[in-house]
């Protein structure tokens, strides 16, 4: 119940819409019952006069009285007032009151349904309205979260939140929220016709209502529990084929496409398990239903007929009971199906909300402020970090950063290098010691303005499928042509991006599928001379190259580098002998500092690797 109310509290922004709504459902609840009072008149005139009529105020004989018999309950009284009021209005205009009969069941039912379009066109737009607001804010909450938060959880997973969870949603509060006010009001406004008609005879209906109730609670408990199944192996399957999508070059290349086949395979078949079980339920639930329900409508008819017998009941009151009762049959089945579509959107509700509350890790911390730019230096000082418990990355590890000038990280495989250029960025934050700019630890700063003056150059280059201007100028809410131009020669870009028909309005694709390796190097690097930043950090930014690659995007780099505080990350030591100080890590730690000459001099760990790599001095 808590997140249905929390689901409903979306609604708030849009209270008028759903004003509209529920006046138009409760006005359709109206003219149903008024329909149903109408039963009453159109038996008489079918079928010729009888008891039926004492509740319009006429003999039995079938005479109309001197003065007409009011109805002893103020329900039907009001009920009979606006039909007579309706009946002798059309009657000056219509032949015989059997005409004035029919043209006001056909007014009736012309106003209901004109209601009911009314009615569900403002909860539908009231519904998406509100899912179109969680949706937002839970992938704003996702944006929010650091790179430790998207680790453990699987991207598929994720997905699955933000588009079948939120669909199951929308199903409940956009499609179905129409039919729980209509169909509520329409169950009450007939037991409260029912019961003005024979207060025992509705009574008796009502024992009969926990034949009823009980099994939707059941079917409710159940359903609930076999659809966080069903979504919980849903999410295991997209895990599965969202890997198999990224990784296909792989798969093909080691030949394992039947092992990948297998293994979706079974993933299929867990989730074909869970999703028949929560079926299986839907399927038992209205022939259930519909056998108790037939059962009990049967025990009301003998009840009535033993009413009738004795003279307590006549055959047009129980006709239009009849009717009523009928008329609650198909609302009170949606209201069932309704709860079982409650049911699933609950359960997404308690899913998407765990998303939505999951504690962010990296914020702001209370009294932050503004970052206005780097004089002295950066410094790592004592930084231990683990991405796990007990497997530490980073063991007091140490490092100056001067303003202005280029320090370069190298090392082996393994070393931990990648992991200083995720904590300069507070993309994690560290375990023990601190990093400080200007003395300053980055976690006084608000992330915002730290974050803007870091540019961002990575071996895996992420372009959007947009154009190459917007990808250029990603972030920034106005474009300056020229400047955006100018980045683009600077980085060697120009050239190629002037190839292409359509220029700087060409649409990369997916991840700039439409671009080489280098293009989309040379792009990410204009998006960084765009942005400015007064702090770079380049993490392995042309290790996937080949050689003619490199050799352009190193020159667009070393365009980007000057003048700024940089960062660099490589693997290959010709990429940063022109460094002014290089670090050499091992095993989570700086083992060697110096310039390029200083460290081959030295015969350590930086030689042994610049050898390995053919490197002379």
């Amino acid at each position: 119940m808590k997140v249905l109310l929390r689901l409903l509290r979306y609604t708030r922004p849009h209270m008028g819409w759903a004003a509209v709504a529920v006046v138009g459902m409760a006005g359709v609840a109206l003219a149903t019952v008024f329909l149903m009072y109408l039963v009453v008149p159109l038996f008489d005139n079918m079928l010729g006069a009888g008891a039926a009529q004492q509740i319009l105020g006429k003999t039995v004989a079938g005479q109309a009285s001197a003065a007409p018999k009011k109805a002893p309950n103020p329900v039907v009284r009001a009920l009979q007032h606006q039909f007579e009021r309706a009946r002798d209005l059309l009657s000056a205009h219509l032949p015989s009151d059997r005409w004035s009969l029919a043209v006001l069941v056909l007014l009736t039912v012309f106003v209901k349904n004109a209601l009911t379009y009314f009615g569900h066109y403002a909860f539908y737009r009231t519904g998406l309205a509100t899912v179109k607001d969680l949706r937002d804010q839970l992938v704003d909450a996702l944006l929010r979260q650091s790179p430790a938060y998207f680790q453990k959880q699987p991207t598929a997973v994720l997905m699955s939140r933000v588009t079948n969870d939120v669909e199951q949603i929308t199903a409940a509060i956009s499609d179905r929220f129409g039919d729980l006010f209509q169909d509520s009001f329409t169950v009450v406004g007939l037991l409260v016709y029912a019961f003005s008609l024979n207060f025992r005879f509705a009574l008796a209906a009502l024992v009969v209502a926990p034949l009823l109730i009980a099994p939707i609670w059941h079917f409710s408990r159940k359903l609930r529990k076999r659809s966080h199944q069903s979504q919980q192996r849903l999410g295991e399957m997209n895990t599965v084929l969202d890997e198999v999508f990224k990784g296909h070059r792989v798969v093909q290349a080691f030949g394992m496409e039947r092992f990948e086949s297998a293994r979706f395979r079974e993933a299929t078949r867990r989730h074909f398990k869970a999703n028949l079980k929560a079926r299986k339920v839907q399927a038992l639930n209205a022939p259930v239903m519909e056998v108790l329900g037939v059962a009990g409508a049967m025990a009301l008819i003998g009840y009535a007929s033993h009413l009738i017998s004795r003279g307590e009941m006549t055959v047009g009151l129980f006709t239009s009971f009849l009717f009523a009762l009928y008329g609650m049959y198909n609302p009170i089945k949606r209201l069932n199906k309704l709860n079982l579509a409650m049911q699933m959107a609950i359960a997404a509700g308690e899913r998407v909300f765990a998303v939505v509350d999951a504690p962010v890790l990296i914020a702001d911390k209370p009294g932050a402020r503004p970052f206005t730019g780097l004089r002295e230096a950066i410094r790592f000082e004592g930084v231990s970090f683990a991405y796990e418990p007990e497997k530490p990355v980073l063991r007091d590890f140490n490092l100056v950063i001067p303003a202005g000038k280029v320090v370069a990280l190298v090392g082996p495989s393994g070393a931990g290098k990648s992991t200083v250029a995720q904590l300069l960025p507070r993309f994690w934050d560290v375990d023990s010691g601190v990093i400080t700019a200007d003395g300053v630890d980055i976690r006084e700063f608000t992330l915002a303005s730290w974050r803007a003056a870091i540019g961002l150059v990575t071996q895996e280059t992420v372009l959007f499928n947009t154009t190459i201007r917007a990808n250029i100028a990603y972030g920034q809410e106005r474009v300056d042509e020229e400047r955006l131009r100018a980045c683009a020669r600077a980085a060697f870009a120009e050239e190629f991006i002037l190839e292409f028909p359509e220029g700087y309005d060409t649409v990369v694709g997916e991840a700039g599928v439409k671009l080489s390796g280098g293009q989309r190097q040379r792009i990410a690097v204009a998006r960084a001379l765009y942005k400015d930043p007064p702090i770079l950090i380049l993490d392995e930014a042309t290790s996937a190259l080949d050689a003619e690659a490199e050799a352009v995007v190193q020159k667009a780099l070393e365009n980007l580098m000057r003048g700024r505080t940089t960062l660099v990350i490589a693997h290959r030591l010709a990429t940063v002998r022109n460094a002014d100080w290089i670090a050499v890590m091992d095993q989570g730690k700086v083992v060697e500092e110096g310039t390029h000459g200083e460290l081959m001099a030295r015969g350590g760990l930086y030689a042994r690797l610049a050898e390995l790599q053919g490197l002379s001095e």
